[in-house]
């Protein structure tokens, strides 16, 4: 009967132990509801402080290549949308030629850490990737942090 007993513990805690490892190994990506050949124009607010917001308007194509790819392969996390926003952030503002706009905010809490947030698909991530230092080389434009 303890051997038969034993043998469903261990059992059970090997199933816990697969499921578990399979869960953390999940990727999410963010899935445009456009291609990167509807986008006109990409308009971005960099602020890391209400008085302090730096602009840039990307028009070149591959500039939105790159911006298009780069969020479409970044991996992503649910988040809780309770989270504090004190950090640095990021709006991205995708102008589409059918007249629309997609929005994409990124709120920095960390070095390489922060949440990405889109009213527009009505969805809340947590990545770490350095958006901030991408966003700083768009168009070979540096800025001094």
């Amino acid at each position: 009967m303890i051997k038969s007993m034993k043998k469903v513990f261990t059992f059970f805690l090997a199933m816990a132990i697969i499921f578990g490892i399979s869960g953390c190994g999940k990727k999410e990506y963010i899935v445009f509801p456009f291609s990167a050949s509807d986008v006109v124009k990409i308009e971005t607010y960099y602020s890391n402080s209400e008085a302090d917001t730096k602009e840039k308007t990307l028009t070149e194509e591959a500039d939105i290549d790159y911006l298009y790819t780069f969020f479409s392969e970044l991996p992503v996390k649910d988040a809780n949308s309770d989270s504090t926003n004190d950090g640095s952030t990021i709006k991205f503002v995708f102008d589409l030629s059918d007249g629309t706009n997609y929005e994409l905010v990124y709120i920095g809490i960390a070095t390489k850490k922060g949440y990405l947030q889109s009213e527009t698909s009505d969805f809340y991530y947590f990545t770490s990737s350095d958006i901030i230092g991408v966003w700083a080389n768009l168009s070979k434009m540096r800025l001094d942090f």
